[in-house]
């Protein structure tokens, strides 16, 4: 089983952590965090060793603190990319966008910076010390014990040597505090907008299959239930006409009533189909167009690659945003030629619907945006292209899965 992070590294079996990278990932990635602070209080160090305050002339001081107060931000997004970095050895590293660079990002990384320097760095350096400094002590007692003998000599190593698991977990745990407090400054509200993204973003894709399945069904009860049920009536109203005298009052009304059925059915049919035809559910998005391509009242070229099947809510999703594309050209543009080509590329559906039509579509109108929030709910997209004189040509993407 993969682990992701140290965090979830902790909660192993002891034996399992501490036979695993993670101790030392954890230690290396707490040593890192040591380095810029370690740099500064050096160059400070060496500067006073071999310059003393009371020599300094008097425009050092002021100089020094300009250096400063450049040196900090100019150093900014060398710290937050080596911290981002680091990240990368207890977890996934944060990452930012582009819109995070150019709003809150630079004061985040100088924040990042200044605790880093400070607090994090002296925290850094007192849990090396504590978690590292018994049993490093343990093995100096070995090697300078001359006052002990060997057994005694190997017991004291052996005690000490028991605290390196110990450190290690001290290490590990202050590794996933230093972690926590990196990500919130680096990256908070970033990384909860991803998730809160991704969970929208599922949430949305399972309701528009839900309400494909009931789409379905509405449509399998109607077919299935009312349709034939209609259509029994016709058959029996047909078998009572001809026990009637054919110019009586009786039979004029029963020819009447099975007009009315036949009309019924007729819109019983345009409201199944536009609910979810069954031609889609049996054969597919390519069959299901050329159908509407049949009963359109303009002249539509059909001309598509797909494969045999796609899933069944990018499939309807396609169909009704091309069925009201086609209808939007008629509307439009009656008589003009409409073509519809598609395919798959890159794992993504494509289809184009063209008219050569007089061209000027809004392309924010109102049948538009509703194409658009049909495809956003599966991540699709549209775009519209009607220069004035035409051609139009309204383009959908989807992805395949």
């Amino acid at each position: 089983m993969s682990i992701p992070n140290l965090r979830a590294a902790i909660t192993l079996a002891p034996h399992r952590f501490l036979l695993s990278a993670w101790p030392w990932r954890a230690l290396a990635y707490v040593l890192a965090g040591t380095v810029g602070g370690v740099l500064i209080v050096g160059s400070v160090d060496l500067l006073v060793k071999y310059t003393p305050i009371t020599e300094w002339p008097w425009y050092w001081e002021p100089l020094v603190l300009i250096v400063v107060l450049v040196a900090i931000p100019a150093s900014t997004p060398l710290v937050a990319r080596w911290g981002r970095l680091c990240e990368g050895l207890v977890g996934e590293r944060p990452e930012r966008s582009a819109t995070a660079r150019s709003t809150s990002g630079p004061w985040r990384d100088l924040g990042y910076t200044l605790l880093s320097l400070t607090m994090l760095c002296v925290l850094d350096l007192a849990v090396l010390g504590v978690a590292l400094g018994a049993p490093l002590l343990g093995v100096l007692n070995f090697v300078d014990a001359r006052h002990l003998n060997v057994f005694e000599r190997w017991a004291s190593v052996l005690g000490w040597a028991a605290l390196w698991p110990v450190g290690l977990y001290l290490i590990a745990g202050w590794a996933v505090t230093r972690s926590e407090i990196a990500r919130a400054v680096l990256s908070p509200r970033e990384d909860r907008l991803v998730a809160e993204l991704r969970d929208v973003t599922s949430s949305r894709a399972a309701l528009a299959t839900a309400f494909d399945e009931e789409r379905r069904r509405i449509e399998r009860d109607l077919h299935d239930g009312a349709q034939q049920r209609l259509v029994a009536v016709k058959t029996s109203l047909g078998l009572a006409r001809l026990d009637l005298p054919a110019d009586s009052p009786a039979a004029n009304a029963v020819r009447e009533a099975q007009e009315q059925v036949t009309r019924a059915l007729s819109e019983l049919r345009d409201l199944v189909r536009g609910i979810h035809p069954r031609v889609l559910t049996e054969r597919g998005l390519q069959a299901a167009l050329l159908d509407v391509a049949a009963r359109a009242a303009s002249e539509v070229e059909i001309d598509l690659d797909l494969p045999e099947r796609l899933p069944g809510a990018v499939e309807s999703t396609a169909y009704f945003v091309v069925c009201e594309a086609i209808a939007n050209a008629g509307k439009h543009a009656p008589g003009a030629t409409v073509r519809v080509r598609g395919g798959v590329r890159d794992g993504r559906l494509w289809v184009d619907v063209t008219d050569d039509g007089p061209g000027g579509a809004t392309p924010d109108g109102g049948g538009l945006s509703g194409l658009r929030h049909r495809l956003a709910v599966l991540a699709g997209e549209l775009t519209v292209d009607s220069p004035r004189g035409g051609p139009t040509i309204v383009r959908l993407e989807i992805p395949e899965r």
